[in-house]
């Protein structure tokens, strides 16, 4: 339940990024050099200068000489070279906007570093080429667009011969397919028979014969992986984020082979006819370890430990824990293994190591792909109770005490200072501070590198941050991540241990913004950190709250899971829900106040056995207070639904064998986003505690139109939380679909999800939320015999 965040223009508002262009326009000209030219939507062919703006529709066209920088409206940098013609057909004039962004490369060179659309939405953000379009899985490349005698990418000098465009990822993943599909239809990110996945450093040649094949990267585009001479480094370019984490058990990240199970101790059957895992030792039942990849961006995972791979002592892969539902088998292929440790004390047990000349994927059908230098890697027992960092208050120090080396794209060993993680958990967030030197040699000066971040929210005991939103990169000569796109990075991490008494982190660094290019650096390595055990026995609430905005509605999970202090869930004297907190406008995993204002509550109740609590705001207008400002939620024709737990001081102690059919004790009403007020005919929920697994069904009619939603055979996340879901996955993802949904009338590619948790011993209790094709509402179910 590893649940991301989207910052969006809340990035700037913080001053995390440089104001950039002012509203209004798609970007300006931060560099101009030579001869460049803008032919504006209206035909008008003017030259440009530093400042200048560019808007959508606008074509841009370099000379024999010249070369220009622009800084996008969302922190996005294009870099153009010489001879370059290219068209910005379509590109958002705010940062926070759902609009997506498409540049079209007629001839020429970019050199891209995405932004804050690419990172709300990257199936949004395309480029495209007469014979290719590239999709956004991450954020730094290289695009090339030209002619070649015989499509051979060492002779586009000749200036004939067939199409070709060459796409060089420098940092993140992207999607190359020959033809157009930049139109309504399948994106690339999909992926398809002439589709192929970069990784860092990879290059792909796509050809007018239809050919699309990786290639070595040919000296042009090295080339043009430098900054223009003189140019301004503009706003943080930089590190991809991965995807969003919205529910948990779409969430973590997955692995590879050998299948296992996890050993759990029964409490007998306390006469209720089940025997209970044991969850008062504070330790997991499951066993699950979290596993962090490193290799030119960074990977968080989690296992169950007889489905992860190992070559003696040093994890080589894993098969994702069920209950992610990500399909991830992340296998690290070849290399020679290095710098094996280990670190174990008090709750905490710690491995780590890298592969030298290895190659990596991360699904058992995918072809891998080499990193440069190492692939690090570490492991650690999963923070327990999934929920508790969520929940605690106070703060904690967490000091370094396990690493591997830090090594650059040609294996050069450096050296990772002394790090450091201070967290506040009263506000739900964190702050690192590290170093890292690399030695001189090959012609490069090496020197320290600072990363520092500020401010970092976690939930359901997992972080990250990159040089986009929080992290700060200072390279050996003094670029900073703030103004130079050229130097970029990103951590990813989690908290581990029974007490959450240990961190786990992988970065990454990328320094581009030397002239020379013995002086460019691609930097991975891990580090472990131990800080003070937490008080496991913390209360807390869990709850499902619908989307009002429909803001999830490009995703797979359409509905926020959240986990309260109790004090943070408040009721009337009626009982009905007033305030809480939860995510917000699509940043997942947040905890922003809400409070119910002028709205009515509707349809709310109590089941007195389990203490889950429903209902349904509506009417006027509820508020949301999202990083100290006051949002207005309009709830004229719409509903915002929610469904909570009562407060809970353990983990859910689950059924370890049997089933249970749960029996329906309350609900709202189903709603639309059109106002519509429909009728809920029936909703199941069955559980096999054996299989560790859910089925559930929803059948509502709203507006004269019946749909049905059923899943099977749905994971459940950590014993506690479960979600099926029918969408779009986020970059082609291979995550499984489990939840069908029919429409009578008919309706055409129906999408939406059911989230849902257990509450209570035993799983006395269960709360669920569905959305339908926008058809949303919330359920409370009870264990027959609680």
């Amino acid at each position: 339940m590893l649940q991301r965040r989207k910052l969006a223009s809340l990035l700037v508002l913080a001053g995390i990024v440089s104001a950039g262009p002012a509203f209004g326009q798609s970007g300006s000209f931060t560099f101009v050099t030579g001869d460049v030219s803008v032919q504006r939507r209206d035909g008008q062919r003017v030259p440009v200068t530093r400042g200048a703006p560019v808007n959508a529709g606008d074509t841009i066209v370099s000379g024999d000489k010249g070369m220009a920088q622009l800084t996008m409206v969302d922190q996005a940098k294009i870099s153009l070279r010489p001879n370059t013609q290219f068209q910005i057909e379509q590109y958002a004039d705010r940062p926070d906007s759902d609009q997506g962004a498409l540049l079209n490369l007629v001839r020429g060179t970019l050199r891209t570093f995405t932004g804050l659309i690419a990172a709300r939405t990257r199936d949004r953000f395309l480029m495209k080429t007469r014979v290719a379009t590239v999709g956004i899985r991450g954020s730094g490349n290289v695009l090339f667009a030209g002619t070649a005698d015989d499509c051979d990418p060492s002779k586009v000098g000749a200036g004939k011969g067939c199409d070709i465009t060459v796409n060089h990822t420098i940092e993140g993943s992207h999607a190359i397919t020959f033809g157009d599909f930049s139109g309504p239809g399948l994106p690339p990110q999909q992926g398809g028979a002439q589709t192929l996945i970069t990784g860092p450093g990879q290059t792909v040649l796509v050809t007018s014969r239809g050919e699309v094949r990786y290639i070595p990267t040919p000296q042009f585009i090295a080339a043009a992986a430098t900054n223009p001479t003189g140019a301004d480094k503009g706003g943080g370019g930089g590190e991809s984020g991965g995807s969003t984490r919205n529910f948990a058990p779409s969430d973590s990240s997955g692995s590879v082979t050998s299948q296992g199970t996890a050993t759990v101790t029964p409490v007998g059957n306390n006469g209720l006819g089940f025997s209970f895992a044991d969850v008062a030792t504070g330790t997991d039942p499951l066993g699950l370890q979290d596993i962090v990849i490193a290799g030119g961006a960074t990977l968080v995972g989690q296992a169950l430990p007889g489905e992860i791979v190992y070559e003696g002592t040093a994890m080589r892969g894993y098969t994702a824990y069920a209950g992610s539902q990500t399909g991830l088998e992340p296998l690290i292929i070849g290399g020679t293994s290095r710098s094996n440790s280990s670190f174990q004390g008090g709750g905490l047990t710690m491995t780590a190591g890298r592969y030298e000349g290895a190659r990596l994927r991360f699904f058992d059908t995918d072809p891998s792909f080499a990193v440069p230098g190492s692939i690090h890697w570490i492991q650690a027992n999963s923070g327990y109770p999934v929920y508790l960092s969520d929940v605690l208050t106070g703060t904690a120090t967490y000091t370094s005490v396990l690493s591997t080396p830090p090594t650059s794209q040609t294996n050069l060993v450096g050296i990772l200072g002394p790090t450091t993680v201070n967290v506040n958990f009263g506000n739900r967030t964190l702050s690192t501070s590290m170093s890292v030197t690399m030695p001189a040699a090959g012609g490069g000066a090496g020197g320290t590198w600072q990363v520092n971040a500020s401010g970092v929210p976690f939930a359901l005991n997992s972080f990250f941050a990159t040089t986009s939103d929080l992290l700060v990169v200072r390279s050996a000569t003094g670029a900073s991540s703030t103004n130079n796109p050229n130097v970029a990075g990103g951590i990813d991490g989690s908290f581990v241990g029974s007490d959450l008494s240990g961190l786990i982190m992988g970065y990454t660094i990328s320094d581009y913004s030397s002239a020379n290019p013995a002086n460019f650096y691609t930097i991975n390595g891990v580090v472990g950190l131990q800080g003070p055990a937490q008080q496991i026995d913390a209360a807390y609430r869990d709850g499902v709250i619908s989307d009002p905005l429909g803001t999830l509605s490009g995703g797979l999970v359409r509905n926020y899971a959240v986990t309260n202090r109790p004090a943070e869930v408040t009721a009337d004297a009626q009982g009905r829900v007033t305030t809480f907190t939860a995510p917000y406008n699509g940043e997942m995993g947040g905890h922003q106040q809400y409070s119910v204002g002028t709205a009515g509550v509707a349809d709310f109740g109590r089941d007195a056995t389990t203490g889950l609590v429903w209902g349904r705001w509506s009417g006027g207008s509820a508020s949301v207070v999202a990083n100290g400002n006051v949002n207005a939620l309009p709830l004229n024709g719409r509903s915002l639904h929610y469904v909570f737990s009562d407060v809970q001081n353990a983990p859910v102690s689950m059924p370890l064998t049997g089933t249970a059919t749960y029996e329906l004790v309350g609900s709202t009403l189903p709603t639309n986003s059109s106002g519509g007020v429909g009728t809920l005919n029936s909703a199941t929920l069955a559980a096999d505690f054996t299989n560790r697994t859910v089925d559930a069904s929803v059948n509502v009619t709203v507006s004269g139109q019946n749909i049905v939603g059923v899943a099977n055979d749905v994971p459940i996340f950590r014993d506690q939380y479960f979600s099926a879901f029918r969408g779009n996955a986020p970059g082609g993802l291979p995550v499984p679909q489990l939840l069908n949904i029919t429409c009578n009338p008919a309706c055409s590619n129906p999408t939406g999800s059911i989230d849902g948790f257990f509450a209570g011993r035993g799983a006395a209790g269960a709360g669920m939320m569905y959305n339908l094709n926008g058809a949303t509402g919330a359920a409370a179910f009870r264990r027959p015999g609680t």
